[in-house]
Order: C-alpha cells, then structure tokens, then sequence
C-alpha cells in the first residue's frame, strides 16, 4: 500500500488539494480518479457531489479496497497500460498528487485525452518545488528527500508554475483555473534561516516570498484540451550554461572592446604624427619670418 492510502477529507481545513479539488467537480459529474489509492477521495465525491467514480491504480492492495468503494476500479499503470479498450468517457479525469509521479507526464496527459467526454476536463493537483522552504533548504545547498510531503522520495518530475504551465501546453492542454493551497513561512523564521547562513534579506525579498510562486505548497487547478494552445518553449540551456555563456560573451565583449580601443590609439597616434610634421614643416617654412614681419608691421600702423 502507498504512503497515501489513509488519506482522508477533512471540510475543516479548506486549504487543502483535497477541498480545492472538490470544489473544482462539478456535482454529478462522471470521473475518473488515476492513482485512487484506496479509493477515498472517489468515495466522498460519490457522497458529496452525486458523481460517478471510476479508478485506475497501479497498487494492487490499495485498488482491491478502493472497488469496494468506487463503480469500476482497474490495476493500470497509465504510462505503460493500453487504454484503447475502455469505452467510458468521462468529464473529469483527476489526477490528485499523481503527475509529479510520472516518468513522461506530457505523454500521459495526452494519453488520457482519449477518455474524456466532449467539454471535458483534467483537474489536478502538483506540489510546488519552488515554496519559499525548498528554497531555503537550497541556499544552504541542501535537497532532502522525504517520505511524503514536497520532496517525497518517490517524485519524478518537479514544478514550478511555470513548468506547470509548459507540461501542461506540451500535452495539448490550457490551464483555465488554478488555485493555490498556501502554507506561508513566517518573516521571523526565514530571517533566523539567513542568520544562520550569513545573509541579510531586504523588504523586497519578503514581498518576494509571499508571492504565490513561492508561499504555494501545493497548484490545484482545471486544464481543458486545446487546439489553439502553443506549447511554451523551453529553455534550450540551463543556469550553468547561462554563466557560461555569459562569461564567454563577456571575454569576448572585453577582446572587442580592447581590439577598438587599440585601433582607435594606433589611429589617433598616426593622426598626432602627421600633425607634429605639419607644426614641424611651418616651424621650418621660408615664409614663416615674413609673415611674422607683415604682422607685426600691421599692428604698428594700426597702433599710430
């Protein structure tokens, strides 16, 4: 069994995937629950909302008691399974803390287009690896694996929002709705973090770690297929190979700059040559004293 499988919903706690995503369903709707576990979530659709609930599983245990539970529950994995001979379609497929899972998440969210109903919908949930904690563990250069929770042992792919966002325009889908399951870090604590670590933080890098990017512990969100959604581009180097490139970019800026400079000097040196011979030519002309003389003859009428 998983380390989810007594995951229960709680109507207390409205910050939570499990609430946002219930909210998301429409009442009566027909889902789809990949990685259903025990089938707990499906269960309270089923009581709550009048949905019909279906369930693929890839834990065998754990499926065995979600089909007592939900409608129809099959053992699938939906990255190596064929799903050409299932027949239903459904209006919402959930994937609840599943995507981040997946080897390939792109082909498996096209995959299970197939499924879906016309109008239909994929409403999901993602841990988010950019919440201010993992950035901190990270300034001090530590990445540690948990159990569960953002850094679960077990997940594949992580997400920012906008790796979100570019998976999810990959596969062909346009996110309409997303929501944020929020667990903030206090001011205080994040200054004791930076104390530890030698850093002085300003007003700006609060504001900062408030922000949804990075006070969301969790995305929950509804993303319909699209044709006219183009894929966001991804990026074809990354940060190491920015510095990189920066740093080439700027050594060759500098040469250039050198280069010009040393152009311009040995130019202005031959324009200071020719310069000092035409003074040395009209120190040396056989006019010059008799210039001079006119001159001064000039001024000494002028001056009677």
């Amino acid at each position: 069994m998983s380390n989810y499988s007594d995951s229960q919903f709680s109507e207390e706690n409205q910050n939570n995937s499990w609430y946002k995503a219930m909210m998301l369903i429409p009442g009566g709707s027909k889902v789809l629950d990949i990685g259903c576990s025990s089938g707990n979530f499906g269960r309270e659709l089923i009581d709550r909302k009048k949905c019909t609930v279906d369930g693929f599983e890839l834990d065998a245990k754990d499926a065995k008691i979600a089909a007592e539970k939900l409608r129809n529950v099959k053992v699938l994995n939906i990255e190596k399974d064929a799903i050409e001979g299932i027949s239903e379609r459904y209006d919402v497929i959930y994937f609840g803390d599943v995507i981040e899972h997946l080897i390939d998440p792109v082909m498996a969210l096209k995959k299970v287009k197939s499924l879906l109903a016309p109008n239909g919908v994929v409403v999901f949930s993602l841990p988010n690896m950019a919440h201010v904690t993992v950035r901190l563990q990270l300034l001090k250069g530590d990445f540690d694996y948990s159990e569960t929770g953002l850094l679960d042992k077990t997940h594949l792919h992580f997400y920012t929002m906008k790796e979100l966002g570019t998976v999810f325009s990959e596969a062909g889908y346009e996110v309409v709705k997303l929501e944020f399951v929020e667990k903030d870090y206090p001011n205080l604590l994040i200054k004791d973090y930076l104390d530890d670590l030698g850093l002085i933080a300003d007003k700006k890098f609060y504001d900062l770690m408030r922000q949804p990017d990075a006070a969301a512990f969790q995305f929950v969100g509804v993303a319909k297929p699209s044709l006219d959604i183009i894929p966001l581009k991804r990026e074809q180097f990354g940060p190491i190979d920015f510095f990189e490139s920066y740093y080439t970019n700027k050594e060759a800026e500098f040469i250039n700059t050198k280069s010009f400079l040393q152009e311009n000097n040995e130019a202005l040196e031959t324009k200071n040559t020719i310069l000092e011979k035409k003074i040395k030519d009209y120190e040396n002309h056989p006019y010059k004293n008799v210039v001079s003389f006119l001159k001064n003859r000039v001024k000494s009428v002028i001056g009677r």
